[in-house]
């Protein structure tokens, strides 16, 4: 049965007036009921009269009402509204720590202990406590859940099979092994570990040299320890003179290090470097660099022996830095001088702390949403259900967020769907700005993602969670709070709609795009960036990514015109290139599936219906191009030779179509680097804006934690996945895709870049996979029709599908224009 009410009409606009813009008070509910107002008869204008003149009355006597409680300190002012009928969220924000697990779910805290254990139990690995390794120790580094086989995992809930044992993957650094290396483990079974393995797979390696590992707070504490103080004791007055500051870590005019990693593709073999930088340790030290530069060889095991070998001062370059200050202290150089920041915090260029002319002018808080009844999604364990939605998800350390086993209409569409990887890569004309190429993978992501903010990061009525994460960053065991959050809200742009006037017969119909976000951030140093996995109820996955944060800069000098936007005095931002890449399992309709482009074109067409039949014209036209290679299915946008892609089962439906999901683009960016040169090697996923591969369990992920440095030789070469250039026809595949843009900075990035143009997105939409538009059974919508179709003016119905909609919190706007 339908929630309607009929109302009266003089005109087509009156479907949209009366009928649909009521004001309810907070406990109000629109019921199931019919009304019937007739403009016609004489008396119904009286009592419509008598009935306005009532209403205003009690208005007034509410107003006043209201005053009163005002006075009597029963609102504030610092809480102008009243508290709404909102069931609260009762979803525990460890949900994902406690349930049942799953061939999905990630390690629990339990499991971890379980593998940490029996690691420290293997006397021949000689691993270190956190608390006391070093760079040339062997410590456990990331203990994370092993993805079971696919097959396994479809037998196991498709056919009723066995679960898959759980499993952990394992990072250990053997920093004092004979051999130097970073080894991968396989430690099962779980939760109760017996042996251990070192993982066998052909698409990564899984003995990588020990100088291609990931930065690790050991070795900046070994920087801290055996080469600051180098620094320190040799140019203490340098660095006093030039930038009226010390290397300390507390007190007042302190510089701070960072570190820019040199990628092994500009190195010798088996080599490994970083540019060591400084910068004032204020809000934010990225936007206050200096131009003290200097390269650090950490080949060596022992960090004693790590040596400087180049200084960059005062935009030249010194052979050492005994070189530096023989010239610096006999005067044959141009000396750098600059003052530590002294205007006070808040008035710094850098710091964010609100400024100008405050908006808006009164004390009136904006717009909050409200959620009145509960949330309208379900989370057991690390399964969550939203509508006609229902999937898996988990927090990897190194990924971060992962959706597994995604259904629509109890139909798996996508079977995984992650961010595999973040890439900058900077210019400038500096040392350190010139090799600054960021594969971010190597900060471990999952470990990134923590402290959301109720009613900015994530809404008020949202649900946070908690996530628990075992790496040598964090020293260990680590629960990390608000990692995630989880909330149902609306674009507030329809996801269908269409008013008909007069002529057609007039009508309304309209559904609001209510859609599920799961939403996560990562912060990598400066930057931070918002991931949102949204759930439309037309069976649509939107997948998008917005950038905010921090600029990283440079010390200026007229050479980096160029390469960057100068945002002060001696600061200049580089240009920077942003890229993202992700992984779709896409399954339509099972695994077996195809890839094909709908390539559009144009055709010359007779008009033979024309009295010169012999009239032609250009109309567009369509055909559909089957892949059937991995290197036939390589995606690079070209304008010239515009195309759908779509993923389809080779079935038809009654009308002949084919059932598929097309995955649409909108963060188009084309990398620049040369093929096979430098760093580019690292990155090869992002050499194409998608690629499709046949899915395979060992490629797991596009790119792996030590992309920072393995150009020379890459542990995850993504070019190899499409290099075999399989068969792809009626088999099971997974799209790659990749987001970019670039970022030339501009004054209005200082001192956050705001989110807005930022966003890179992707979809994955069903395309003749139904019969028609699913959303049709959403009682979300609203129609709104004559009650009589020839007899149009004599009334509407509003159907609203007996859902108790016009929910409003109690305005007190009124109460506060009467106080002030």
């Amino acid at each position: 049965m339908s929630t309607v009410s009929t109302v009266s009409i003089q005109s087509d606009d009156d479907l949209l007036k009366e009928s649909i813009c009521r004001t309810y008070f907070q406990d109000q509910r629109f019921t199931g009921r019919l009304v019937h107002y007739n403009n016609i008869e004489r008396r119904w204008k009286i009592l419509t009269f008598i009935l306005s003149c009532i209403c205003l009355l009690l208005l007034a006597a509410l107003a006043a009402s209201a005053v009163i409680l005002w006075q009597r300190g029963v609102f504030s002012e610092t809480k102008a509204n009243v508290a709404c009928l909102e069931k609260k969220n009762t979803i525990d924000r460890q949900e994902l720590l406690h349930g049942r697990p799953s061939p999905f779910s990630q390690l629990s805290q339990g499991e971890i202990e379980s593998v940490v254990h029996f690691l420290y139990s293997q006397k021949s690995l000689s691993l270190m406590p956190h608390e006391t390794a070093s760079v040339n120790s062997s410590y456990i580094h990331l203990v994370e859940a092993f993805i079971p086989p696919k097959a396994a995992v479809l037998k196991y809930l498709d056919s009723e099979g066995p679960a898959p044992t759980r499993r952990a993957r394992v990072y250990l650094f053997r920093g004092n092994a004979s051999e130097q290396v970073v080894e991968e483990y396989l430690v099962e079974p779980l939760p109760h570990p017996q042996r251990m393995s070192l993982m066998q797979t052909n698409a990564r390696k899984t003995r990588i040299p020990f100088s291609l590992r990931p930065f690790s707070k050991f070795e900046f504490k070994a920087m801290s320890m055996y080469i600051l103080p180098v620094i320190l004791k040799k140019a203490g007055k340098l660095i006093k003179e030039s930038y009226n500051a010390t290397l300390c870590r507390h007190g007042n005019n302190c510089l701070r290090f960072s570190l820019t990693p040199v990628s092994s593709g500009f190195l010798e073999p088996d080599r490994r470097k970083v540019w060591l930088w400084f910068a004032y340790d204020v809000e934010f030290y990225t936007l206050h660099p200096l131009d003290l530069q200097l390269l650090v060889d950490s080949t060596a095991s022992n960090p004693e022996q790590w040596e400087i070998q180049r200084v960059f001062y005062g935009n030249t370059l010194f052979q050492s830095l005994d070189d530096l200050l023989a010239q610096y202290n006999s005067g044959a150089i141009n000396k750098t001088r600059t003052q530590f920041p002294e205007l006070p915090i808040k008035e710094q260029y850098s710091a964010v702390y609100m400024r100008g002319n405050p908006v808006p002018e009164f004390d009136r808080p904006p717009p909050q949403p409200v959620q009145p009844s509960g949330p309208r999604y379900s989370l057991e364990g690390n399964l969550l259900q939203y509508m006609d939605w229902r999937f898996n998800l988990r927090i990897s350390p190194t990924v971060g967020v992962q959706l597994f086993d995604v259904r629509y209409k109890d139909e798996r569409v996508v079977y995984e769907l992650s961010m595999q990887e973040i890439a900058v890569l900077y210019s400038g004309h500096s040392p350190a700005a010139s090799m600054l190429y960021f594969a971010d993978g190597a900060g471990l992501f999952g470990t990134r993602m923590r402290g959301m903010m109720p009613g900015v990061d994530c809404p008020d009525y949202g649900t946070l969670l908690d996530t628990v994460v075992f790496t040598s960053n964090e020293s260990g065991l680590k629960r990390l709070e608000n990692s995630l959050c989880i909330f149902e809200h609306t674009p507030q742009t329809p996801l269908r709609r269409h008013r008909t006037y007069g002529m057609a017969g007039a009508f309304y119909s309209a559904l609001d795009d209510h859609v599920l976000v799961v939403r996560m951030y990562i912060v990598v140093i400066n930057y931070d960036y918002v991931f949102d996995f949204v759930f439309h109820n037309n069976g649509g996955i939107e997948i998008k990514v917005s950038s905010t944060g921090y600029l990283a800069s440079s010390f200026y000098y007229p050479e980096e015109e160029n390469f960057g936007m100068r945002i002060s005095e001696t600061v200049v931002a580089g240009l920077h290139h942003h890229l993202f890449h992700f992984k779709a399992d896409i399954d339509v309709k099972g695994t077996s599936n195809r890839f094909q482009t709908w390539d559009i074109g144009t055709t010359l067409k007779e008009d033979k219906w024309a009295d010169n039949a012999s009239r032609t014209h250009t109309q567009y036209i369509f055909h559909k191009e089957l892949k059937r290679t991995e290197k036939e299915a390589l995606y690079s946008f070209n304008f010239e030779t515009p195309k759908n892609l779509m993923f389809l089962k080779n079935e038809k439906s009654r009308l002949g179509h084919t059932p598929a999901y097309r995955l649409i683009h909108r963060g188009l960016s084309k990398i620049l680097l040369p093929e096979d040169e430098a760093f580019e090697p690292s990155v090869t996923w992002a050499r194409h804006q998608v690629a499709v591969t046949r899915q395979k369990d060992e490629e797991v992920s596009s790119s792996s934690i030590f992309a920072m440095w393995d150009a020379s030789d890459p542990v995850v070469s993504f070019k190899k996945f499409w290099q075999d250039d399989e068969d792809i026809v009626d088999q099971d595949l997974v799209a790659w895709v990749t987001l970019g843009t670039h970022h030339i900075p501009q004054m209005e990035n200082v001192p956050n870049t705001a989110t807005v143009g930022t966003t890179q997105s992707f979809f994955l939409v069903p395309f003749n996979y139904h019969h028609e538009d699913p959303s049709l059974a959403s009682r979300d919508s609203i129609k709104i029709m004559p009650r009589n179709m020839s007899r149009p003016y004599d009334g509407a119905i509003v159907d609203r599908h007996n859902m108790t909609l016009y929910f409003k919190c109690l305005q007190w706007s009124i109460v506060q224009n009467v106080h002030g």
